[in-house]
């Protein structure tokens, strides 16, 4: 999948349909609120952080990444909120995947590296049609859409 492609599959997600298989490596937790109550206090964020320090720090890719990542939040944010039914909270989840798998393929444009693989990975969650909160040591905590 390049670029071009991912940005194009964003409109077709099923957000929260729960028609596919998570990876392997994840929690799934009944709802964002139990994800995230069972994450308070272990979620460490600052590998997402390193991945985007990361990114940053090649200076002509981050420009376009940057670039890129906005189209891909902007394509995100207007699929995410014609689902009916889905949170500000889990729209934003959404975004932020989409946006940092935007960001690493216009960077590297190569799957195998490091940061890509595991922005693809947090978006295989959504494809799957579950949400991703966060990464606890590896470990993906993952939620289904609360009814």
């Amino acid at each position: 999948m390049n670029l071009n492609d991912f940005l194009a599959s964003i409109a077709e997600t099923k957000f929260f349909s729960e028609e596919g298989e998570m990876p392997s490596g994840c929690y799934s937790f009944a709802s964002r609120v139990d994800a995230k109550y069972a994450a308070d206090g272990l979620c460490d964020e600052a590998g997402y952080a390193a991945r985007a320090a990361a990114i940053l720090a090649k200076e002509l890719e981050a420009l376009k990444a940057a670039n890129t990542a906005y189209a891909a939040y902007v394509d995100a944010h207007a699929h995410a909120h014609a689902e009916a039914g889905i949170s500000a909270e889990e729209a934003a989840d959404a975004i932020r995947d989409a946006s940092l798998v935007a960001s690493c393929l216009a960077a590297w444009n190569d799957h195998t590296e490091a940061n890509t693989a595991y922005a693809l990975r947090r978006w295989q969650v959504w494809k799957a049609g579950f949400g991703v909160l966060g990464d606890i040591q590896g470990t993906l905590y993952c939620y289904r859409r609360w009814k």
